[in-house]
């Protein structure tokens, strides 16, 4: 047997399970019927199978070769987008990591099945690093497009489902970050670079300097002089005297990582290492050799300085990259750091519409009218009626809903207005309704939004947000069919 292969055991003997596992099975069953007939496995797949044949005639191509994809190759590419897509979708409803799913795959027969990994010669199970590139792989737009699909598709003429009762609710996506603190992201700095310089030193490729874990020690040790520092006597005089000596160290450091950098980029392929890893080594230590500067400004100004920095030159962490301050003075969390997330349900729990805020934060009631103008170009109508809490009231706003003849459901920020309102038993009832919505967002956060507080970068988060919304879609649809199905096997 090779090293890496192992046998399953089999056996013929019917399994004897519980209430729950014949529930979680069919699920999948359901799921698995559900993606295959509304066309959305396929039209994830058809886009996949599209943009691996456009990477490959570009590879053939830089060979000066013909950029000729075969029928074969192209089947191939769309077996894989199926494999894709119902990987990733496996990983949202079990909410695990890329290490956690292959590992899943590895031991669960029944997945292995859902996903098309079956086979009679074997089993081959996609690594951690494949996994991640299959939920990454497609740009931003296809994925928006492919949940546009899902949301038609929920609410085509077939379905018994409308989708004008709206109920919107904003919340933050936190990045994955620490608490931002200036001289911290001195040390995240100072240790990146020396990390990457010793994986480039370990290759045979050094420039003259001290050993680089010496760095490491000294950083370490000023960062516990800073930490220390603001607990005694004179802590300012003292924190700015350890950011001074931080500030001499990151140069040094700075100035030998663009030395092995330059010396990596002319003689990698001397190297044991692939391009892949060397472009990531490349792109890493570069990328924090760049903003290192910023971040040494800015600590100077705020320590040393004592100066205010404004909110648009503030660098909030040194490897996410537009990351906001989202102050609502929640109990748990008076400020985060992420990005706005503004989710539209349906009356049935589906999501219809959302907006994932890139450049800024914005007030609730500004982010009415763009999707009211979405929604209308989905549907080709305007909604029935909207319901937000009083983040969403303006007067704008109302004369709007008023316009599009939309019923205005949304909380006012009056009281009296807000009393007199209540005497309506349709807004009263949109109201009450509304309070499942915060049910729903917490749903998506804390099931479908865990991709998102693990990736890096906007565009990954981005990316991670879309599967969950494909996944949460999906998931209600198949628990509402199950449920139907259990109604008439009790009649």
């Amino acid at each position: 047997m090779p090293p890496k292969a192992r046998y399953l055991p089999t056996s013929n003997a019917p399994v004897i399970v519980s209430k729950e596992m014949e529930e979680y099975w069919d699920f999948y069953n359901t799921l698995q019927s559900q993606i295959e007939n509304n066309g959305l496995e396929a039209s994830y797949a058809q886009s996949y199978m599209n943009q691996k044949k456009t990477n490959r005639e570009k590879a053939l191509k830089s060979q000066n070769r013909p950029p000729r994809v075969s029928e074969e190759e192209l089947d191939g590419y769309y077996t894989e987008g199926e494999l894709a897509f119902r990987t990733n979708l496996v990983q949202q409803y079990e909410n695990v990591s890329y290490r956690g799913l292959h590992r899943l795959l590895a031991s669960n027969v029944f997945l292995q099945d859902f996903c098309g990994l079956s086979n009679l010669k074997e089993i081959v199970i996609p690594s951690k690093s494949q996994l991640q590139k299959y939920s990454t792989f497609l740009e931003e737009e296809q994925f928006a497009k492919i949940y546009e699909c899902g949301v038609e598709n929920i609410f085509s003429d077939d379905k018994d489902y409308e989708a004008g009762d709206l109920y919107g609710d904003s919340t933050c996506i936190q990045a994955n970050m620490h608490y931002p603190v200036d001289w911290l992201f001195i040390v995240d700095g100072i240790r990146t670079m020396t990390k990457a310089i010793i994986l480039i030193r370990n290759q045979g490729l050094k420039n003259r300097m001290n050993e680089p874990k010496t760095f490491m020690t000294d950083i370490n040790k000023l960062a516990i002089d800073m930490s220390a520092a603001s607990r005694t006597i004179g802590a300012k005089k003292k924190r700015k005297a350890v950011l001074r000596k931080m500030k001499v160290l990151e140069k040094k450091v700075r100035l030998h990582g663009q030395a092995h950098v330059s010396l990596f980029e002319r003689l990698w392929e001397k190297t044991e290492y692939s391009e892949g890893q060397a472009n990531k080594i490349i792109t890493r230590l570069k990328s924090v050799i760049e903003i290192m500067p910023s971040i040494i400004w800015q600590a100077h100004e705020r320590i040393i300085g004592e100066r205010l920095v404004d909110n648009e030159k503030k660098i909030l962490s040194l490897y996410q990259d537009n990351v906001h301050v989202i102050t609502r003075k929640k109990i748990a969390a008076d400020k985060e750091f992420g990005n706005q997330l503004f989710l539209v349900e349906q009356a049935n729990g589906f999501i219809v519409d959302y907006s994932f805020n890139k450049e800024k934060v914005q007030h609730d009631s500004k982010l009415l009218p763009p999707m009211l103008e979405r929604f209308k170009e989905r549907f080709d109508k305007a909604p029935d009626s909207f319901c937000g809490d009083r983040g969403f009231s303006s007067p704008i706003n109302s004369k709007l809903l008023d316009k599009e003849g939309v019923f205005n459901a949304i909380c006012p920020k009056s009281v009296p207005e807000l009393t007199d309102r209540l005497q309506e038993p349709l807004f009263r009832k949109k109201l009450k309704r509304r309070g499942p919505n915060e049910g729903r967002v917490a749903i998506f956060k804390n099931k479908f939004s865990k991709l998102a507080l693990r990736a890096q970068g906007f565009q990954n988060r981005h990316k991670a947000i879309l599967w969950g919304l494909i996944a949460h879609n999906l998931f209600v649809e198949a628990n509402a069919i199950n449920a139907v199905s259990k109604l008439k096997a009790a009649a």
